[in-house]
């Protein structure tokens, strides 16, 4: 059994969805309906305004044929574990039992850098898969390789329906998974809700060393930033500026109904596989260069299906602590965890890889005053789905970054009992 050092209960578990689930989805698709033709539908405004009519009907099309057997399959060549992670909230003293999802690689070597790799949303585990083989390769440093499945995700626990979990406290056990595992050190990468996750528990656990991340959601430092970007930045860095501003003016009013109406987007999108493709099949469109294929993008979309994962996976964006500054300074009461945080910047190593793609594609320079930055490389393609889209060039930016920050400690993450 791997994890000889866990100090939790694991279980190896399987993915395994039966024949009637899938009849069921496949009858609904049948049944679901597309939307009439329109002036903002048609193929030509490119998914100006959404998902053209034709690529919904491809796509509706194609998912009929899916054969998730297959996928599935695919899906438990890599190994899946449940493991049961216990609770208190330090400020309400509340307590759960989580079930928490995540696909386990231990090294042989004891010593390896234990790496906890954190999706967003509209991610999943699956997202981060195409990782893996790359970071196998890489060698050194040897790595111990956990990808779970945040809290209301694919086949983790929801989070609980009598109280509020919040951004934090999903932060707090994800800290408390690395530590049951046996990990007393580690490192932690994301992207997107990975990266604010990263960022809560690099500064609120000394058990998480170091965060490289790809997304760094922020405006300018200061008016004066603002106000000299256009004569001081590269163009690739005035470039990722604009795509920031379009998005925020263009494209970002899903986060305003995850934020404001999430129990009646929640119904929408559970209620039909169309309404679930619109709704997040577009973000494969409009958030990368290169749109993922189609086996990946309903294999993507399956999952979160047959979860039923949708309604549970938004609460994030209610939490006011996803709007707190990333250049404030925590507050000298930062590992107080019944205090709250007055900013979110990370004292500790931070990398931060930039694909021209993603939302917000900041400079480096602002990048800066959000944490210790010790790495930055920038790439020429990629997007918001990096470990997906590009995942040979986050994992070499991921080892680069393990190579400048953890020999020079002197660091074993694994537990002393070892």
């Amino acid at each position: 059994m791997p994890f000889s050092a866990a100090r939790i209960p694991i279980q190896p578990f399987t993915i395994s969805h039966s024949e009637q689930e899938i009849d069921d989805l496949k009858t609904l698709l049948r049944l679901s309906p597309l939307a009439i033709d329109t002036y903002e539908n048609r193929s030509e405004h490119a998914h100006k305004f959404g998902p053209s009519k034709e690529w919904m009907q491809d796509m509706k099309s194609s998912w009929m044929e899916f054969d998730w057997t297959e996928a599935q399959a695919k899906l438990n060549e890599y190994p899946h574990f449940i493991a049961d992670v216990h609770d208190v909230d330090p400020k309400t003293g509340a307590e759960d039992t989580f079930k928490v999802h995540f696909v386990g690689i231990e090294h042989e070597d004891p010593n390896a850098v234990p790496v906890v790799i954190l999706h967003g949303w509209p991610g999943n585990f699956y997202e981060i898969l195409p990782m893996v083989r790359h970071l196998q390769a890489a060698g050194n440093p040897p790595m111990h390789i956990i990808i779970p499945s945040l809290i209301g995700y694919s086949y983790s626990s929801q989070a609980p329906l009598d109280r509020e979990l919040g951004t934090e406290g999903c932060a707090r056990i994800m800290n408390s998974l690395m530590k049951g595992l046996g990990y007393d050190k580690y490192v932690v990468q994301g992207g997107d809700l990975g990266a604010f996750l990263g960022r809560f528990m690099a500064i609120r656990f000394d058990e998480c060393q170091e965060i490289p991340v790809n997304m760094v959601p922020t405006g300018p430092p200061t008016i004066l930033d603002a106000v000299a970007a256009p004569i001081i930045l590269s163009d690739s860095d005035k470039k990722g500026i604009e795509r920031g501003k379009k998005f925020g003016q263009e494209g970002s009013a899903y986060s305003a109904e995850h934020r404001t109406r999430p129990a009646t987007i929640g119904y929408a999108v559970a209620s039909s596989p169309i309404a679930l493709l619109a709704w997040v099949g577009e973000k494969f469109i409009q958030w990368t260069d290169n749109t993922p294929s189609t086996e990946h993008i309903l294999t993507w979309l399956s999952i979160y299906w047959l979860t039923k994962s949708y309604p549970s996976s938004i609460f994030y964006y209610r939490d006011p602590s996803m709007r707190m500054s990333i250049y404030n300074r925590p507050g000298a009461n930062a590992k107080d965890l019944t205090k709250e945080l007055q900013g979110l910047y990370v004292d500790k190593p931070m990398g931060y890889t930039k694909f021209p793609c993603e939302l917000m594609p900041v400079p480096e320079s602002w990048a800066k005053g959000t944490g210790n930055l010790v790495h930055f490389n920038e790439h020429q393609v990629g997007g918001h789905f990096a470990a997906t889209e590009q995942p040979e060039a986050l994992s070499k930016d991921f080892v680069d970054f393990l190579n400048i920050v953890w020999p020079t400690q002197g660091k074993t993450g694994m537990a002393s009992a070892l």
